[in-house]
């Protein structure tokens, strides 16, 4: 299969599951397409969580069952809405659709029906069916904005990556991609996708529980699955296709609803956003650069569960997969939900409390209409929550785990503002040609336009609180300020290349709507009689002016950050090289090599090897596991180097190392310094001690690697038919002699007799503690 075909077979997993939800349960076709992704992912999240309670296996059929019932339980809501509307006997007001959007004038109230509906206007049988449908005009500029912004990203992200050895094979030398990798391995041999099940797979001594959110995983095991990738292939598949969709409709749909009507300058404002947001530096390119895909993900989906949520005041049957969406964006990662929250609660007091979605004339049916609107948001959403409740006090932990982090820099309270404002953190350095001025100056005049003249509130004050958020981030403001900014910024890690995402989505989308009303007033759109020739100079103008965008957006200082940020963790073979890619073949070939475990360093890479040919290794991530000390991997991992060497002055007594890696039935000790990051310092105990450690083997040698078998998990035969010659690329020393001179590979004779001398490990009470190696900063 080539590279288009698996392109295109990803997207349709990535968006037929949500748009056939969304669609069967109530919404109009565009907003379907439009919400297909998040609604998607919450279906992988939820089959995923739900099939690993009931202990059965993840797998394409298994979700296939699952996902009929969510589908027949969407049907049953759209039934239910036809009847209730039928019991009605009465017409459904025409600003309740929004059009399936906001109207685009304002309606005035009328008295209410004896029935006590409402009803800003009465639309005939069968007028205005074409409205909000899939051959409505309103839907051609957007979603041409956003499929040329879909084709830049993805064309030019494949592009970038076929220029990685490996290319769709390419390991990232990056920290988080390990673990990404690891899980969805994890996914495709045990067929575990619940989120919180995951301590199975990091805490493989002790399977303590921790939880992290698997819908990004599931969503690549589901396309590896069909397309037929390993889990290398797979992420790296997902790491394009899903931000590289998710952007441009999340940025058009902002836009969209800034404006909050569905007229031209709404449709001019979408269809610029979607294609502009390819130049952002900070989301796509350094968002992939740092590995935080599912973060990223779960980002690049929020604009569009964010007019999804908007949409369900004026069409509650929306809420359904409002609701799916909103499961969607939690499960591809929580952090993101913050954004929503903030949106929403501004939204409703800054535009629906002055503006409900139904108007009413009598002062209890405005004040119903008011909480009639808060009511359908608080299902949509609390209906998402409840799902997801069992999830979410499982990673109440990790949460904790995560508001830890801190990443401060030098820079003073002005520059902390300018920074934010001008999206210039953290790796911003790689675009050093790319000049955000004009961008701002038209997010500027959009954002003008949306106070002047739509007396939108609540989209600047978002923005303004998130440039809050992220300049805290940098420098932290006084007390009480930085605390209450940190309830919200901790929850993504404080760091501000994160926090700076949101800015950047409503930057760029406010300058979508200043472009499109920059082009309505040279169109002399105001000038009412001309409307049909401003409509027409309008589009023409828009036209040339998404034209204009692409060249704008793939200018020369746009290009060669994106590739950096592509491939500038995939080239230089820093954690996992090639010389580390024949040893893992080298490896798998060995006996007993899937039969037990492989110890090693957690922090040189070699964990890598679960991911690329599913090698048992104990370190499934760079990070530490949950292995306290006394542990037999925290045994393993500090005292490697005492395999073999006795106890009690006895030599060939059993020593708790000895018993240690008998009962977590380690095989292996793989050796590929140096570590990720720079100050875990070199774990010489196993780079060096192993070489003269009686206890174990050297079998393989190559350059920095070393693969070491531990004695006593093999024959003699065994041992030496992977040492014979040949089989390492490098010489191996010779094996130890006896005093007769043979050869001798050495395993302890003796259990542990006890005596004067014992050894001393944390197995043994007059060991002092030893620390656990440091984590990542």
């Amino acid at each position: 299969m080539d590279l288009l075909q698996a392109v295109l077979i990803t997207a349709l997993v990535f968006t037929v599951p949500g748009a056939a939800l969304a669609w069967v349960s109530g919404l109009r076709l565009p907003w379907a397409l439009a919400s297909s992704i998040p609604v998607s992912f919450g279906t992988f999240g939820l089959v995923g969580w739900l099939l690993g309670v009931i202990g059965w296996r993840f797998d394409t059929p298994s979700y296939l069952l699952i996902y009929a019932g969510l589908f027949l339980l969407a049907v049953v809501w759209r039934l239910g809405f036809m009847l209730v509307g039928r019991r009605r006997h009465r017409p459904v007001p025409a600003v309740e659709s929004e059009a399936e959007a906001e109207p685009s004038e304002p309606v005035e109230a009328v008295p209410e029906t004896p029935a006590g509906s409402t009803a800003a206007s009465i639309r005939g049988e069968g007028e205005n069916r074409r409205e909000g449908g899939i051959l409505d005009p309103a839907w051609l500029l957007p979603a041409a904005g956003v499929f040329t912004g879909i084709w830049l990203f993805l064309s030019q992200g494949f592009r970038f990556l076929e220029m990685a050895p490996g290319q769709l094979e390419n390991i990232v030398q990056g920290w988080d991609v390990h673990w990404h990798a690891s899980m969805v391995r994890w996914i495709m041999d045990e067929g575990i996708a619940d989120p919180t099940r995951m301590g199975e797979l990091r805490n493989i001594e002790t399977a303590a529980d921790l939880y992290y959110p698997s819908a990004w995983h599931t969503g690549a095991y589901l396309a590896a699955d069909l397309v037929g990738l390993s889990p290398i292939a797979a992420i790296n598949m997902t790491s394009i296709v899903l931000p590289g969709m998710a952007l441009p409709l999340s940025a058009a749909m902002i836009a969209w609803k800034m404006v909050g009507n569905r007229g031209l300058t709404a449709q001019l404002a979408a269809g610029i956003a979607g294609i502009a947001i390819f130049a952002s530096p900070v989301l796509m390119w350094i968002g992939t650069y740092v590995g935080a895909w599912p973060y990223l993900g779960a980002i690049a989906v929020s604009g569009t569960v964010l007019a999804l949520f908007m949409h369900v005041p004026y069409r509650p049957i929306a809420a359904f997969a409002a609701a799916v969406s909103f499961t969607g964006l939690v499960q591809l990662h929580p952090s993101a939900v913050t954004i929503l929250l903030m949106v929403l609660a501004l939204w409703w007091l800054f535009h629906l409390v002055w503006a409900p979605a139904r108007r009413y004339t009598s002062v209890a049916g405005k004040i119903g209409a008011r909480f009639r609107d808060l009511g359908w948001l608080a299902l949509a959403g609390g209906v998402g929550t409840v799902v997801l409740l069992p999830q979410l006090l499982s990673g109440s932990e990790a949460t904790e785990e995560v508001s830890s982090f801190t990443a401060y820099e030098d820079v003073t309270r002005e520059e902390s503002w300018l920074k934010s404002i001008y999206m210039q953190t953290r790796h911003i350095d790689a675009f050093p040609d790319f000049d955000p001025t004009l961008l701002l100056w038209l997010a500027g005049i959009g954002g003008v336009a949306l106070i002047l003249w739509r007396r939108n509130l609540w989209a600047p004050i978002f923005y303004g609180l998130s440039v809050w958020l992220t300049a805290n981030s940098l420098m932290p403001f006084a007390e009480p300020w930085n605390e209450w900014l940190d309830i919200i910024g901790s929850l993504h890690y404080s760091t501000a290349h994160r926090l700076v995402m949101p800015v950047a989505l409503f930057t760029f989308a406010a300058a979508g709507v200043g472009v499109a009303v920059i082009i309505r007033l040279l169109s002399l759109a105001p000038v009412k009689k001309w409307a049909p020739w401003t409509t027409v100079v309008s589009i023409i103008l828009g036209l040339v002016a998404g034209w204009g965008t692409v060249r704008w957006a793939t200018a020369d200082e746009v290009l060669e950050g994106a590739e950096w940020g592509i491939n500038g963790p995939r080239l230089d073979g820093r954690m996992v090289s090639d010389v580390d890619l024949r040893a893992f073949d080298w490896l798998a070939q060995q006996p007993g090599a899937y039969d037990g475990l492989i110890m090693g360093e957690p922090a040189d890479g070699h964990g890598w090897m679960y991911a690329y040919n599913s090698l048992p290794s104990v370190m499934r991530h760079y990070l530490w596991p949950d292995a306290k000390p006394g542990t037999d991997t925290e045994l393993l991992y500090w005292h490697g180097d005492l395999l073999g060497v006795g106890n009690n002055d006895d030599p060939e007594q059993t020593n708790t190392v000895d018993q240690a890696a008998k009962d977590l039935d380690v095989r292996f000790f793989y050796v590929s310094p140096w570590n990720f990051w720079d100050f875990q310092e070199p774990h010489l105990p196993l780079i060096d001690g192993l070489w003269l450690t009686p206890g174990v083997t050297p079998v393989y040698r190559e350059a920095n690697v070393a693969i070491f078998a531990v004695n006593e998990a093999f024959t003699d035969a065994e041992i030496e038919q992977m040492r014979a010659p040949g089989n390492s690329p490098e010489p191996l020393p010779p094996l130890p002699t006896d005093e007769t001179g043979a050869e001798t590979i050495h395993r302890p004779t003796k259990p542990d007799l006890g005596g004067p001398n014992p050894l001393q490990t944390p197995g043994n009470p007059d060991t002092p503690p030893v620390e656990i190696p440091a984590t990542r900063p």
